[in-house]
């Protein structure tokens, strides 16, 4: 009789899951991770940047994606700057249940006054890159709402190392037009180019503008 060769463990095991349907579900779920400017003119804006997460962002997110809102304001590397975190439960009834308190808690967020002094976009990004990469998602995703201008505070500094985004999405939404900008368009424009070239420097998946809010609606239903 002939002796079939002998398999090695590793691939047993992995034939046998694969026999049985096993899969990796962190492999598949989604992580978003939203940025808000509450800083300068851009604080103004908390209302519908709520109202965009709430009917563009929020009624795409399944069971097992993962959900951060953070602050871009004078320090935002720090926790004390994220707003809303969660994990969605894989029953959907209580996925559900968790939708509605992320609901409330950006409603309370919208409602609440204050204005940051300074815009500390990269540090928002550092943190957000690292709640993003604990998830293990297979798809990862930071959606900015902001003007798009860095204003650190005296003494911070913040470099994008090289491969910091590896993997990330980066979406810049609802970008709002400076003063400035009005006069002369450019500035507007040369900020997003040098997003666009730092971000690249950090390895970033892809960076996109979006201007239209039910754009975003859009991009979420991708999986």
């Amino acid at each position: 009789m002939r002796r079939l060769p002998t398999l090695t463990l590793p691939l047993a095991l992995g034939l046998a899951c694969l026999a049985a349907g096993c899969s990796d579900g962190r492999s598949h779920a989604r992580a978003i991770c939203v940025l808000v400017d509450v800083s300068g003119t851009y604080a103004d804006q908390r209302a519908d940047v709520v109202r965009i997460v709430k009917a563009g962002l929020l009624p795409h997110v399944l069971p097992g994606d993962s959900l951060f809102v953070i602050r871009i304001e004078d320090g935002s590397y720090g926790k004390e700057s994220v707003e809303a975190t969660a994990t969605f439960d894989a029953q959907p009834s209580h996925a559900n249940a968790q939708k509605l308190a992320i609901a409330a808690k950006l409603d309370r967020f919208a409602a609440a006054g204050g204005r940051a002094r300074h815009t500390d976009i990269s540090g928002a990004l550092l943190l957000a890159a690292e709640y993003l990469r604990e998830t293990r998602a297979g798809r990862k995703t930071v959606v900015i709402f902001s003007d798009m201008k860095e204003e650190l505070p005296r003494g911070a500094q913040r470099t994008l190392p090289a491969d910091e985004l590896t993997g990330i999405d980066v979406v810049a939404m609802n970008v709002k037009r400076l003063a400035a900008d009005q006069l002369d368009p450019s500035g507007y424009r040369k900020r997003l180019d040098a997003w666009n070239t730092r971000l690249a420097a950090a390895s970033v998946a892809s960076f996109k503008v979006v201007l239209d809010p039910e754009e975003l609606a859009g991009l979420m239903a991708q999986r």
